[in-house]
């Protein structure tokens, strides 16, 4: 191996450009490949847009790697040490599939894969194959998140009672986000965010109940969910709500609220980014957060974890796949307005 290691990106949509530019600032790594099926986004004569500011903002313009139509001629050079998955969901499994059996390390989009039954011949994978594999899960590593995790662990502000995340965004268009069957609609490609770090943070719900309505994807692009523990009385109300169904020009926004015995923290990212703390009988806080995006420090865990020879943290691959599970239950919760046991 080179003194830097060298990755292929396929797939130049918003999230591969985003990628694109964060192994730019990343000193041990060189992108020596892309890959698209789009000819314009090659040359850079036309670029994808990211929703959130900081998102996809280089290109690849003067940018000296070797260039393929098909993701798959990418994977089969030699020289590649780590290809980065940035296609379309229900590509997921084939080409994770595809670099592992040539040799590669892999960090693949969210979410895992197009369904649970996927996700899980991923895991299998991962544990039979050598090299790294990383689940793109970017909440698990935005500063706000983190901050919000660690709060409900160590009773911070007391214990947890409720938590309430919310996504909310116009459709992003274009023929994946327009076809369910691809892209699973707002549910997998949008609100998996949300429903990925409630399984991150507090564990498989024994339950879910959705509510939801289907919109320009052809599947449910607007979802309520309530993720039901039974564990025991301290397990706090959580609650996610996602949508790519607002008007035109409505923008992007993501926040949380979260209520503890001591406190309650509120997050909002929209054209800013804030998280204040409110106590009783005192003014509020504003916590400044570690500046950077979820994308960057988890792609930079993704490196060290390589460079220091870890094997891939099946754990949290598995969460990431029981997340996929979780959104099948909304999806069928959805559809019988019943509550719906998680099985995985």
């Amino acid at each position: 191996m080179s003194s830097k290691l060298k990755v292929g990106i396929i797939g130049l949509g918003s999230m591969g450009s985003t990628h694109l530019d964060i192994y730019s600032k990343i000193n041990e790594v060189e992108v020596t490949a892309i890959a698209d099926s789009i000819q314009s986004r090659l040359d850079g004569s036309s670029k994808a847009e990211g929703n959130i500011s900081g998102q996809a903002e280089g290109g690849v313009v003067g940018l000296s790697s070797t260039k393929y139509l098909d993701g798959m001629e990418l994977i089969n050079n030699a020289d590649i040490d780590i290809v980065d998955i940035c296609v379309g969901t229900d590509l997921h499994f084939i080409f994770v599939e595809a670099a592992l059996a040539k040799g590669k390390h892999v960090l693949v989009e969210k979410p895992l894969a197009r369904n649970y039954e996927e996700a899980k011949k991923i895991i299998q994978l991962a544990k039979n194959s050598s090299f790294h594999v990383m689940s793109a899960m970017c909440l698990r590593y935005w500063p706000a998140w983190v901050f919000l995790k660690e709060a409900i662990q160590t009773n911070a502000y007391g214990k947890c009672l409720s938590l309430n995340c919310k996504r909310q965004t116009s459709f992003p268009g274009g023929a994946f986000y327009s076809d369910n069957n691809q892209c699973g609609g707002a549910l997998l490609d949008l609100h998996v965010h949300d429903t990925d770090f409630i399984n991150y943070c507090l564990g498989l719900p024994d339950a879910v109940f959705s509510q939801g309505y289907k919109g320009p994807s052809g599947g449910f692009d607007h979802v309520v969910t309530n993720y039901i523990y039974n564990k025991s009385d301290s397990s706090p109300i959580v609650s996610s709500e996602g949508s790519w169904t607002m008007q035109e020009g409505y923008g992007f926004n993501m926040s949380y609220t979260a209520n503890f015995e001591n406190g309650t923290l509120s997050y909002l990212l929209d054209e800013d980014e804030t998280l204040k703390l409110f106590k009783s009988g005192q003014e509020s806080e504003s916590i400044k957060l570690k500046e950077g995006m979820g994308y960057e420090f988890e792609i930079r865990a993704f490196v060290d974890e390589i460079l220091a020879g870890n094997s891939t943290n099946i754990d949290l691959l598995r969460q990431a796949a029981e997340t996929i599970a979780i959104v099948e239950a909304e999806k069928t919760s959805i559809e019988a307005c019943s509550v719906v046991s998680i099985k995985v």
